[in-house]
């Protein structure tokens, strides 16, 4: 038994207190204001005329760089008061580039964003949007949604509200959501007027005067496309002593311009984006080009250093000064879509392409050292690569699994990315190595679609090696993922697979892995006695290793087998010797988890003291480690073994608190009635 003690002389009455109810989370989550905005108030006005009252949906649409985001985002700031349980949003623009990324990513972001916990939101799409609308039904609530592409991606976003509104832009016309009843509201280039004040507060209200024929000739050749011109404008802003003259003629190549007009308008981006690219030092213009041939969303200073193989700082702050990358938040930087094909391009005909090619490899083993120190510093499991060689060469520390965990899921897309490009090119052991190790993740953060192509494309890469023991790893990665989303019948015929692939490689750490996620699926499937024998073989293999955290575990799961067939005394003797080993390896977490079940199993055989203290030891550290779902279960156990009605409500209470603060809420909601009853 653990926890506070009190020592007094004399104890009237003994108050058992809910934990106080948590705060309320109203999500913020718009962008900042967009900087140099000019006019738009026709756009303005009619946004704010059509989505007034609610519930209402505005599709704003019109060519890329032509400012729809700019608009939505200014709209929305001016009006954010009046929704007050908060704003929510999504760039799907960069979602894109993640390639595995569902919709069902997005509402999990949301859901946390309201302080619904991890383990309660769901795996499938279907009950993470009901549970959305659940939430939001009766909120005043503006979703802005970004750079969509289908009416599919965003409608699961939509909240159950009538006082709620929704922004959503796109470069297509999205014709179901408009015959759906949302209103259209077309973003046009900027007028001559318009674009002439952009540069006018680039560039300063004298110098745009003093040229003032020659600025409207600048609006007319970027064709009004915001993008356009502030990258016209900061290559002046670059340069005091240019005339606007002077960048007018090199934008008047017509031929190519004109070639270029035949696409839409990206003609002209094309041209200024030249214009920008030339003016670059050659350090500057390199990274520029082979920037842009990576894949996926953006890059970090780590990943411009391996580009360049040396210091990028100065040719960084050339690029942010010539408005060719963007700075985000957490040290990241960005290409906009158009000006990453520009560089793309730029960089096939300069560049050969085994440089472009040596380029990429040494942002891959850059990544593989930034994805292994993060994996490492998640503790010690079962790693069939050995990174020992790379680890110090990593650029960033761990210093807590938190802060590991953090870097890994801010890095997800960019390491989804450049993973399907090393598999494109057959760079088979870097493929499987990252992703083993990525499996930490993935297992806490639950992003399926990733987790299941990211193995797969270890499977193949395996298979090109002929490492059976990878294979193996690689298979029992997917088999997990399929086990979690209830697919039990693939998950058993990927096992079969690794299973065999584990004999055959001779290697008894892998087939013991596979061997209890055998026995997993066993459990899922209702069918204790054959995941009894597949713990059982995994814990032979276990001990004739000498692993004692690996026999700990088995033995654990001999427990859970065991409980659910209702052979109590087997459980208990099982739990028993799972508990003591992960005493003497140091295991807190395991420990908490067997206390949990041994309690339970306890309470089923009438042990009360027994069950009593394991209870009481397994909410102590649930508690610590920040797991509510396991603190509900045994505070709900603690109740069930209360000796009174009062005390065992006072556990319920506290059950209660601790499913609200997570978001929990049908759980919560079991428990009101249970403390009614």
């Amino acid at each position: 038994m653990s926890g506070g003690v009190v020592q007094a002389r004399d104890i009237g009455s003994v108050t058992i207190g809910a934990a106080p109810p948590p705060p309320v989370r109203i999500p913020r989550q718009l962008p900042a204001m967009p900087p140099g905005f000019v006019n738009r108030t026709t756009e303005l006005a009619l946004l704010d005329r059509l989505l007034e009252g609610g519930p209402a949906i505005a599709v704003v649409s019109g060519l890329k760089g032509v400012g729809k985001s700019a608009v939505s985002r200014r709209w929305a700031h001016q009006v954010h008061e009046r929704f007050s349980d908060g704003q929510l949003y999504a760039d799907f623009g960069a979602l894109r580039h993640r390639g595995g990324t569902e919709v069902s990513d997005v509402l999990g972001g949301f859901l946390r964003a309201f302080g619904v916990h991890e383990e309660w939101i769901p795996a499938e799409l279907p009950e993470r949007a009901a549970m959305f609308r659940s939430m939001t039904a009766d909120l005043r609530l503006l979703v802005l949604l970004d750079d969509a592409e289908h009416a599919a991606e965003v409608t699961p976003l939509f909240p159950a509200s009538a006082a709620s509104a929704v922004v959503v832009t796109s470069h297509r016309q999205l014709g179901e959501l408009l015959v759906a009843g949302a209103r259209p509201v077309r973003i046009a280039p900027l007028q001559d007027e318009e674009g002439v004040r952009l540069l006018a507060g680039m560039l300063g209200e004298d110098r745009v005067a003093a040229e003032r024929e020659r600025v409207s000739e600048l609006v007319r050749l970027c064709g009004g496309l915001p993008i356009a011109l502030r990258v016209a404008g900061a290559r002046l802003v670059q340069r005091p002593t240019w005339t606007v003259d002077r960048l007018v003629r090199e934008l008047e190549d017509a031929e190519r311009r004109l070639d270029q007009l035949m696409t839409e308008g990206r003609a002209i981006v094309e041209a200024v984006f030249d214009s920008a690219y030339t003016g670059l030092p050659e350090q500057a213009a390199r990274l520029y080009r082979l920037l842009g041939t990576l894949p996926g969303p953006g890059f970090s200073p780590g990943v411009a250093r391996a580009v360049l193989d040396g210091d990028p700082e100065l040719a960084l702050d050339l690029l942010l000064d010539a408005s060719l990358v963007e700075e985000l938040e957490g040290d990241t930087y960005r290409f906009h879509d158009l000006v990453r094909l520009h560089a793309a391009r730029c960089a096939r005909r300069v560049d050969p392409p085994e440089e472009r090619e040596a380029a990429l490899r040494r942002v891959a083993e850059w990544y593989l050292r930034q994805v292994a120190a993060a994996d490492a510093a998640m503790g010690p499991r079962l790693r069939l690569a050995d990174h020992r060689e790379r680890l110090p060469a990593a650029g960033r520390p761990f210093a807590t699994p938190g802060a590991a965990l953090d870097w890994l899921e801010k890095e997800r897309a960019n390491v989804l990315a450049l993973l399907r490009a090393a598999a494109a090119l057959e760079w088979d052991e870097l493929v499987w190595q990252l992703a083993e190790a990525l499996w930490p993740l993935y297992h806490a953060r639950k992003h399926y679609a990733d987790w299941i192509e990211t193995n797969r494309l270890g499977v193949a890469a395996a298979l090109r090696c002929g490492d059976r023991a990878v294979e193996a790893r690689m298979r029992n990665q997917v088999a997990r993922a399929q086990l979690e989303l209830g697919e039990t019948d693939q998950a058993r015929a990927e096992l079969g697979c690794a299973h065999q692939a584990a004999r055959e490689a001779g290697e008894p750490r892998m087939e013991a892995v596979v061997l209890e996620s055998l026995g997993q699926v066993a459990l899922a499937r209702d069918l204790p006695d054959d995941a009894i024998a597949h713990f059982a073989a995994a814990l032979a293999i276990h001990e004739g290793l000498g692993n004692p955290r690996g026999v700990g575990m088995q033995s654990y799961h001999l427990g859970l087998a065991h409980s659910r067939a209702g052979r109590y005394d087997a459980a208990i003797s099982a739990f028993d010797r799972a508990l003591a080993l992960m005493v003497e390896v140091g295991d807190e977490l395991s420990q908490g988890k067997i206390h949990l079940v041994l309690g339970e199993a306890h309470r089923e055989l009438g042990h009360h003291p027994q069950a009593l203290r394991s209870a009481r030891t397994a909410a102590d550290i649930m508690r610590e480690r920040r797991i509510p779902a396991k603190e509900t279960r045994a505070l709900e156990l603690l109740a069930d073994l209360a000796d009174d009605q009062e005390s065992a409500e006072a556990y319920l209470r506290q059950a209660l608190a601790v499913c609200l603060a997570s978001g929990n809420l049908p759980k919560a909601e079991e428990l009101r009635a249970r403390v009614r009853d």
